[in-house]
């Protein structure tokens, strides 16, 4: 699956490596999933005869950005890393400056924003959160329940941010007319959303829209549920202990985003996901996915360098290797014979992946419509269905 080994593979190079995630805190299932898919990635590469990528883990304890900029600062001086992998938006923005002085190759596959875009030695290996999948959300909203016109929002100050107040407006006036009757945000690391969804029902809304993440969704559904609000729910993430909160309130209620799925018959996925089971004795999902890949990513960069007689350990010329082919393979799309591939943006560093519209029952999601990215003013009705 890996191919072969050796020196020409990166054996006997070092990755001093770093992840900024959240340890602990009301996040900690995305510091846990996420450095399980990086940790498992490791071992594959090292046991395939490829590069040791040795990770230390900073904790920035859920989004405290004080605490981001100490952890990275540390991780950069003590532990010599060369390339990082950060989750989170707001401590992701806020380290930018601090590794791009220090030349640390670095990645968020979790809390990706418009801010991190453009930036230099920074890639983004989800879609940007709540911002590139929202328009075709929204149009599915519109395409399946053509008379609704009255939306009500939900977000943090976390992420999806420009998209709570600019993006997600504008979509729902182009394709309904209509307009937001509510536009509520909260503490991240809620769990009693009862007052929240009292203004939500006092604005009788057709449809709701969150970009609320983590935990606080599943207790946030339930609060709305359990208010006596039917309207369709179109959340943007899905995680299995979300849905475990919102137990069977989450029955019905859709998320649009580059969702992860384990029945992807994509080879190299069902390997890994018989490596996270063997190893961790449950499945893999969405975030862990995504810091698995990266590991990959560092991998085959490494691999390129060497080929051109190059120092692996120079981010410099990791960076040079990507921007000269920003495609990989992924677990992400693909078939049953083939491996999935994916591209980063040699200009603004995002990256494409398939998207879709999933419904949840019984707390597992299933696909119903691809939605794909559109350039901001495009109508979003062009946003529903694979990119063409």
């Amino acid at each position: 699956m890996f191919g072969a080994g050796g020196p020409e593979a990166g054996q006997g190079v070092t990755i001093p490596a770093g992840m900024l995630l959240a340890v602990t805190g009301q996040g900690s299932f995305f510091g846990d999933v996420m450095s399980k898919g990086a940790l498992l990635a490791a071992d594959q590469i090292r046991e395939a005869g490829g590069m040791d990528y040795q990770i230390t883990i900073g904790d920035h304890k859920s989004g405290d950005v004080p605490t981001a900029i100490t952890e990275t600062k540390r991780l950069i001086s003590q532990d010599g890393i060369e390339v990082l992998q950060t989750s989170y938006g707001a401590p992701s923005e806020a380290i930018i400056p601090i590794f791009q002085e220090a030349g640390v190759l670095t990645f968020n596959g979790g809390g990706s924003s418009p801010a991190q875009l453009n930036q230099d030695l920074l890639y983004m290996n989800r879609m940007v959160y709540a911002e590139d999948p929202a328009p075709g959300a929204l149009a599915w909203i519109h395409q399946t329940y053509p008379d609704a016109t009255k939306l009500a929002l939900i977000g943090t100050m976390e992420n999806g941010v420009g998209t709570f107040k600019e993006t997600a407006p504008a979509a729902w006036k182009a394709l309904t007319g209509g307009e937001i009757v509510a536009a509520e945000q909260h503490d991240v690391g809620a769990t009693d959303f009862k007052a929240l969804a009292a203004k939500i029902k006092a604005a009788n809304p057709d449809a709701i829209m969150t970009f609320s993440f983590g935990d606080d969704l599943g207790y946030q559904v339930k609060a709305l549920r359990e208010a006596g609000i039917t309207v369709p729910i179109m959340m943007d993430e899905f995680t299995s202990q979300a849905a475990k909160i919102g137990g069977s309130a989450y029955d019905g209620v859709n998320f649009g985003v580059d969702f992860y799925s384990t029945a992807n018959p994509n080879p190299w996925n069902q390997c890994f996901v018989a490596a996270y089971q063997a190893k961790y004795g449950e499945d893999p999902e969405y975030y862990g996915s995504n810091y698995y890949e990266q590991v990959f990513i560092v991998w085959e960069l490494v691999k390129r360098v060497i080929a051109a007689g190059g120092d692996p350990n120079d981010a410099a010329q990791l960076q040079e290797a990507l921007l000269a082919d920003p495609t990989f393979k992924s677990v992400y799309g693909g078939d049953a014979s083939t491996v999935g591939m994916v591209a980063l943006d040699k200009v603004d560093h995002s990256i494409s992946k398939p998207m879709g519209v999933f419904e949840v029952q019984g707390g597992v999601p299933t696909l119903i419509t691809e939605i794909h990215k559109i350039k901001n003013g495009d109508d979003p009705m062009t946003a529903l269905g694979p990119v063409q």
